[in-house]
């Protein structure tokens, strides 16, 4: 008789503790579905260069080259000569450039430019308004991955020592990025 109490007992307390484990742990476990994949452009996670030719009147018109950082800072460097009989033109200029957003088939991106342009000719020896600055945002769509073809739109300050002219003036570029 004391062994079927003590038995009665101990069954009693297993059931009850039995009971107190939470019904997910006793099933046999499932697989967790993976966790979304946060999707990231390549510009995010490496350092990019670009070569490539721009065409404005904020900084240079010529060959360009750029440099693409993931913590969203990049800058642009251009230069461009052209010599006829009588005419000579060329350009120097640099862009800082911060990135606003960035998806598979575009890039956006606030710019601070500085340029200086010189276009003589054999009767006016002295550059016409040299030298230039200004604030804008650029727009860059990708038609082929890591080729751009960019856009953009400042507010452009003229200068030539004496006076100052301000403008909006468009720049547009073709780019090539590479690692």
């Amino acid at each position: 008789m004391r062994t079927l109490k003590l038995l009665t007992a101990i069954a009693a307390c297993t059931v009850s503790l039995w009971a107190q484990i939470p019904r997910e742990r006793l099933e046999t476990p499932q697989e967790q579905p993976a966790a979304p994949r946060v999707w990231s452009h390549p510009f995010q996670q490496a350092v990019y260069y670009g070569a490539g030719a721009q065409l404005g009147w904020l900084s240079g018109i010529g060959l360009s080259f750029r440099l693409s950082t993931p913590e969203r800072w990049g800058g642009e460097l251009n230069f461009g000569i052209l010599k006829l009989q009588k005419m000579s033109f060329w350009c120097l200029g640099g862009e800082l450039q911060y990135r606003l957003g960035i998806s598979p088939s575009y890039r956006t991106y606030l710019l601070a430019g500085l340029g200086y342009y010189s276009h003589t000719t054999d009767e006016k020896p002295e550059p016409i308004w040299p030298v230039r600055f200004g604030l804008g945002l650029g727009f860059e769509t990708f038609p082929v991955e890591m080729l751009a073809l960019g856009a953009e739109l400042a507010v452009t300050a003229y200068t030539n020592g004496d006076d100052v002219q301000i403008l909006p003036m468009p720049q547009f570029g073709l780019m090539y990025y590479f690692r």
